[in-house]
């Protein structure tokens, strides 16, 4: 450190230490050059200037860097770097290169002399008399601690006395709150009695009492003062005071109790159409809701009001004719309504039925007391609008948003005890509904617990649908009436999970009236498939019978006197099986015919692999049904009845899609829900194609005992060219006696049994049997010019022949026609005569490519072997 060293130039008052190991630092001194600032500071300008007569210059001057410009207290870089603003870079920064530099030397020095001077003070430490000085401090030191203690110990007594003294002070002021309150509470009792009119209320109490305008008003003046009372009681708590005054708040409960319920008994006495009949009913009822009797106002509006009517208007003879209203004109009872009825409980009545229409309704059964019911429901609905509306508008509207205190605490008195549990329920449950609830509780309870107990036996109709339909829906159009009187969603949920609506709709057993229709509807199906008849006895559209039974199911589950909106689903279930049950049933009892196996129909092998679809089975034949098959060789009676059974299975399957498909359009799909509406339609056109998909195996089977009548004719067509050549004509003038013949039988067909079919269907029919017969008939032509290509061949020497024919040189050449050629003749108005019958039957000739070619083979082109 000490070689280390250096000398600090400006500070002038700094000298280097006389000892020899510090030594300057010469290198270091002798490198330092002087800046441009210290040459300009030190050089004598102003001589220079004299020198040189120039003029003068007024230079900046920055002060050389030292301690006194870099330390002081005002010092600022801004104005340092202004100083120097004309002073280069570069040396503005050796310029402080060399003072840092100075700075270090100077640290060193500063080091060496502090060093010294540390190591000093502790050889000092060693020598001096440390224990004496602090023994000399010792017992000053523990003499204030102990003052200070002293002074502890007096200041924790005084906070002692103090807090003793606050404690005594708050008890004798809970002590004297205590007392006010046990005073104001005998004062509120005593007043309380004083407004009831009990015990030794003043004179002057009981005038300010009876200053009140209506007893309404007094009264919700004394519920406002027995709240406060019973306020007090509670913040009194459980003391023997009281406990002395229970009985009398016992007795004043009681008493107001028994004033408010006759006062309301009066007030509900009265006319709902009197002037003051509101205001009074609804400050009432606010008395009521204030002080938490909400059940007992309830119970009130139930014995004065609604049961009354109900044992006038719901008893065991109120269905009997002669007890029963008169229903008006026009099957509904007019729509009038007074004046006080508020607005929202002003309906129309339900629609009551004439005796008239019950008994010409299509229905057999239909329900002899209905018109009754309906005027019954009518009353219930005029009673509720008339002599509950005002009550109900009042409770449920006007009142909604009273608070309503819990019944544990509202101070009903030891007997309303019970009332905490429901108190803790409604705060567990938030959305129970608050308040009034007189719609729910009285009226819908009361009329559904009438309806249950008086008529029972004879609304809810067990073991008669159709009595049981219509008061199933004239029982839920009251219920729907009156559920449009809850004002709330919450009030409507609660309506609707009343346990007494619940039980009025359980009575009505929905699975019950299904079962008996679908055992109706079951047995009508059954019974026709048991009795009717395969060949006929259908009527409106139908060939069969049964089919027509099927349909009828099928629509009588959606009429408007069999459907439910409840049992939409398991309707549309017993439809689909219904619709399975008439395909099954159509599988069942479909003759299948099978194909002859003679010579003459050896051309047949087209449809031979058919044969195993169309031959009977052990299990689809049953002894004794249509359904028994005929086999080869049975006589033309049996073919044509299978013909005839074939035919109207086909005409009944392809009615009953197109049946069912205008039934589900125009009534099945609007009474299903809208969200399955469109999955309904894919399932109906599902279980439809399962129901045609026999038509094509049965179309096969038509067309093949058609075409089996049709070919006997065109075994003649063989002997045409041999009569021709032996006739003595020219040319053919008619066509051939057996080209009628040829069609005669699908003609016959689609004249007979066929026209119960469409006409689409008879021309599809007709075509694949026209076609058939020109493939045959093409084929027979077709073999017999190669028998006679083969012939002529044989015959040496002789050419020229044509077709059919002999030697064209055999024939005169003035005689007219050659043979071939009157036989080509022939063979042409035979074709087409044959085109002419089959359009007839509506076969295009000129899009079938079979008869094309039979054209063809009739002037010698290449025919297409069609019955191969």
């Amino acid at each position: 450190m000490a070689q280390d060293a250096l000398e600090d130039p400006f500070n002038p008052s700094t000298a280097p230490d006389n000892k020899s190991d510090l030594a300057p630092p010469a290198p270091l001194v002798k490198a330092h050059r002087p800046t441009l600032t210290t040459l300009l500071s030190t050089a004598d300008l102003d001589h220079a200037n004299r020198d040189h007569e120039a003029p003068d210059l007024d230079l900046p001057l920055a002060p050389p860097l030292s301690h006194d410009v870099l330390t002081g207290p005002h010092w600022d870089a801004s104005a340092f770097l202004l100083e120097r603003r004309h002073t280069p870079l570069d040396d503005l920064r050796s310029e402080l290169r060399a003072y840092l530099a100075t700075l270090r030397t100077s640290l060193v020095g500063v080091i060496n002399e502090e060093y010294e001077a540390f190591i000093g003070l502790s050889l000092g430490l060693k020598h001096a008399n440390v224990a004496q000085s602090l023994a000399t401090i010792r017992r000053p030191v523990l003499s204030i601690r102990g003052e200070v203690t002293r002074v502890r110990a007096q200041l924790d007594d005084m906070r002692s006395d103090m807090s003793r003294v606050l404690d005594e002070r708050k008890d004798v002021r809970e002590s004297k709150a205590m007392m006010r309150r046990l005073l104001s509470t005998e004062d509120a009792v005593d007043k309380v009695e004083g407004l009831l009119r009990l015990g030794d209320g003043s004179d002057k109490e009981r005038a300010i009492d009876m200053s009140v305008d209506s007893p309404a008003k007094r009264f919700e003046r004394v519920a406002s003062e027995y709240t406060h009372m019973r306020y007090l009681v509670e913040r009194a708590g459980d003391l023997p005071f009281v406990h002395s005054l229970q009985p009398r708040i016992d007795r004043t409960t009681a008493a107001l109790h028994s004033d408010l319920s006759s006062l309301l008994s009066s007030i509900l006495a009265g006319s709902p159409s009197a002037p003051s009949y509101r205001d009074e009913l609804t400050t009432a009822l606010r008395t009521f809701a204030s002080l938490g009797l909400v059940d007992r106002a309830e119970d009130l509006i139930r014995t004065e009001v609604v049961r009354p009517f109900t044992r006038r208007a719901i008893h065991r003879d109120a269905l009997s004719t002669s007890a029963a209203p008169a229903p008006a004109a026009g099957g509904a009872a007019p729509a009038s309504h007074a004046a006080h009825v508020p607005v929202p409980y002003r309906f129309e009545p339900l629609p009551v039925p004439s005796p008239a229409d019950a008994s010409s309704s299509s229905s057999s059964s239909t329900a002899a007391g209905a018109p009754q019911l309906a005027a019954l429901y009518n009353r219930v609905l005029g009673f509720v609008s008339t002599e509950c509306g005002v009550v109900l508008d009042v409770a449920e509207r006007v009142l909604a948003d009273v608070a309503v205190p819990d019944p544990a605490t509202s101070g009903s008195g030891s007997g309303e005890a019970a009332g905490g549990a429901e108190g803790e329920d409604e705060a567990q449950d938030d959305e129970r509904v608050h308040g009034f609830e007189v719609l729910a509780n009285v009226v819908v309870d009361e009329v559904a617990t009438a309806l249950m107990g008086e008529l029972g036996s004879v609304v809810f109709a067990a073991g008669r649908p159709a009595v049981f339909h219509q008061n199933y829906l004239l029982t839920t159009a009251l219920i729907s009436r009156l559920e449009s009187l809850s004002p709330t969603l919450p009030r409507l949920a609660s309506l609707r999970a009343h346990p007494s609506l619940v039980a009025l709709l359980k009575r009505f057993q929905l699975p019950v009236y299904f079962q008996l229709r679908l055992k109706d509807a079951v047995t009508h199906v059954e019974r026709a498939f048991d009795v009717g008849s395969a060949s006929g006895g259908g009527a409106d559209g139908w060939v069969m019978s049964e089919s027509e039974a099927v349909c009828r199911a099928v629509a009588r589950c959606w009429d408007d006197e069999v459907w439910l909106e409840e049992l939409s689903g398991r309707f549309w279930r017993l439809t689909l099986q219904i619709i399975s049950r008439y395909r099954t049933w159509l599988n069942d009892n479909v003759p299948r015919y099978v194909l002859p196996s003679s010579p003459s129909n050896a051309n047949l092998s087209g449809l031979e692999g058919d044969r195993s679809r169309l031959a009977p089975s052990a299990s689809s034949t049953r002894p004794g049904t249509p359904s028994s098959t005929p086999v080869a060789g049975t006589d033309d009676v049996s073919e044509e009845t299978t013909l005839r059974q074939l035919t109207v299975l086909v005409a009944d399957a392809v009615t009953m899609e197109r049946r069912i498909m205008e039934l589900f359009e125009t009534r099945i799909r609007a009474k299903l829900p809208d969200g399955d509406q469109a999955d309904a339609a894919d399932v109906m056109r599902e279980s439809l194609s399962a129901l045609t998909s026999l038509v094509p195996s049965l179309s096969s089977q038509i067309t093949t005992i058609l075409i089996k009548r049709s070919v006997e004719p065109l075994k003649l067509v063989r002997s045409v060219a041999s009569q021709v050549r032996a006739s003595t004509r020219k040319g053919p003038s008619e066509p051939s006696y057996f080209v009628h013949s040829i069609l005669k039988e699908l003609r016959a067909y689609a004249g007979g049994p066929g026209r119960v079919v469409d006409d689409e269907t008879r021309r599809k029919w007709a075509t694949v049997v026209v076609e058939d017969i020109a493939g045959r008939y093409a084929a027979i032509l077709s073999t017999q010019k190669k028998t006679e290509d083969s012939l002529r061949w044989l015959k040496k020497g002789r050419q020229g022949l044509s077709f059919f024919g002999r030697a064209a040189s055999s024939a005169p050449a003035d005689d007219g026609p050659s043979d071939d050629e009157r036989v080509k003749a022939q063979m042409q108005l035979d074709v087409e005569a044959l085109a002419r019958d089959a359009v007839a039957l509506g076969v295009d000739v000129d899009e079938s490519d079979a008869f094309q070619a039979l054209r063809r083979a009739t002037v010698g082109g290449e025919g297409k072997d069609e019955g191969k």
